[in-house]
């Protein structure tokens, strides 16, 4: 059950709390952007290393890449 009467503490957490959430919206916006820069990043060298590999792979042995090596 909740308090029926509110007093000049409710009002004063109830500020605060609204504060808290302002400031935790923008950090939270902040973070959103910094983790999909950083997975961006990290997509693109994955898929970097993974063409490089690849290509290494048929430029170098006599695999067809890196499918004909896993099934062969």
């Amino acid at each position: 059950m909740g308090v029926i009467f509110k007093d000049i503490g409710d009002d004063q957490q109830e500020a605060m709390m609204q504060t808290t959430y302002v400031g935790m919206t923008w950090q939270m916006r902040y973070m959103r952007v910094r983790y999909f820069i950083w997975g961006t990043i990290a997509t693109l060298t994955g898929m970097t290393a993974t063409a490089l590999t690849d290509y290494a792979l048929i430029k170098w042995t006599d695999y067809s890449g890196i499918v004909g090596w896993i099934l062969q």
